[in-house]
């Protein structure tokens, strides 16, 4: 942010999320608060006030929560970028998978449903087991595979919020991966294959750790290039024209490539740039702000072109005593980055969401089989002891 000196650098954020406002008086001229980032009222009236001494060059949201708010706002003021309907597109999953369907693009079956017999027709249609999640959701959260009626029963009677809506989707069995993207006046400039050693499910709903590894250019594994293949036709269909995306694909067993789900933003927040960065020397943190200003330039620094793997390490709810430090992997080598957010004697919240952690490494390695051990053995080696306050 630092480079743009002839604007004008405004910050919109939710008054419960900033707990350092200070960190941030070298990036930005000015700090708003609103309770929720989603009210568009609120919103509005900021942008309102703003209009009232300065043009708006550019509306930056990063966050996946800010996707459809930002296009809604982008119309509503005439700023360039993402508009409504687009922002939609690449939020609302029926939406997205609809358009999908029409092209011919291979995804999952999906169905909305109102009512409980809504359910159980598309378990007679599909079997299960099924995908149940907010049309709107993001870091899987309250997302659920349903295995049997048994299970599906449960969730009706104990899970499911009177008159919710919820998207169901057909289960689709295959290792996940990511695919991220540069999209330049509608063209991919660059795109970055990634395979996650969990899948996303697993890692919301079984507590396995948020982890993926990056693949150098010239991997021999066909799969690399169906997956880009795919995920350039997936932003044609979608009409994104000027963004970075993360895109999530399955490969099956039987060698099948099936799109799961895209969103215009950056993909892991702190995590994943910094592999697609050591791995193919792209900046996608740069490639945010300067698409959305207008000036991006694709460019790519010499890198040794390895595999770069990242990894979030565990946390639990309550006052920290103890954790982990980078000390505790002198041994290791091929460590980039090594993050602990949390110190001894701070309160630590619950995990939210797939990519809420205590902390993470980003590590480079030679092959894949050798990293992705090399992170699993940091994670298992990592420690965190809290105690939790009683309550009366």
């Amino acid at each position: 942010m630092r480079k743009f000196t002839d604007y004008k650098k405004i910050l919109i954020i939710e008054r419960h999320n900033l707990h350092n406002d200070h960190l941030l008086q070298d990036f930005f001229d000015e700090i708003r608060y609103v309770d929720y980032l989603e009210s568009a009222n609120a919103i509005r009236e900021h942008m309102i006030q703003i209009r009232e001494s300065h043009s708006i060059a550019a509306l930056l949201t990063p966050g996946e929560n800010a996707i459809e708010i930002g296009g809604q706002i982008r119309s509503e003021f005439g700023i360039p970028g993402m508009q409504r309907n687009q922002a939609e597109a690449v939020r609302n999953k029926w939406i997205m998978k609809q358009m999908l369907h029409q092209r011919g693009i291979r995804t999952s079956e999906i169905a909305i449903a109102l009512h409980e017999q809504d359910y159980i027709r598309f378990t007679d249609a599909h079997g299960f087991p099924i995908i149940v999640k907010p049309l709107s959701g993001y870091g899987s959260i309250n997302t659920f595979k349903l295995s049997s009626k048994e299970e599906l029963i449960h969730y009706l009677q104990n899970l499911r919020q009177e008159q919710q809506r919820d998207l169901l989707e057909e289960f689709i069995n295959g290792t996940e991966f990511h695919c991220d993207s540069i999209v330049s006046k509608g063209k991919v400039v660059f795109s970055s294959v990634s395979q996650y050693l969990y899948n996303c499910l697993d890692i919301a709903t079984e507590q396995k750790p948020p982890a993926s590894i990056t693949f150098p250019e010239g991997t021999e594994a066909n799969f690399i290039h169906r997956i880009k293949q795919l995920n350039e036709q997936v932003i044609a269909a979608l009409g994104i024209n000027q963004s970075v995306t993360h895109a999530e694909l399955f490969l099956t067993p039987e060698g099948e490539v099936v799109f799961g789900e895209i969103g215009a933003r950056i993909g892991g927040s702190h995590v994943m740039p910094p592999c697609i960065k050591n791995t193919h020397g792209v900046d996608f943190f740069e490639a945010v702000t300067d698409l959305e200003v207008g000036i991006y330039e694709f460019t790519r620094q010499e890198t040794s072109n390895k595999f770069t793997g990242m990894i979030c390490f565990p946390s639990r709810a309550g006052v920290i005593q103890s954790i982990s430090g980078m000390e505790d992997y002198e041994d290791i080598s091929g460590i980039i980055e090594f993050n602990v957010s949390y110190q001894v004697g701070q309160r630590a919240g619950d995990v939210s969401d797939t990519m809420t952690r205590s902390g993470f490494a980003i590590v480079e390695g030679d092959s894949f089989q050798e990293l992705r051990q090399t992170l699993l053995d940091m994670y298992d080696r990592f420690q965190i002891e809290v105690t939790v306050a009683e309550t009366v």
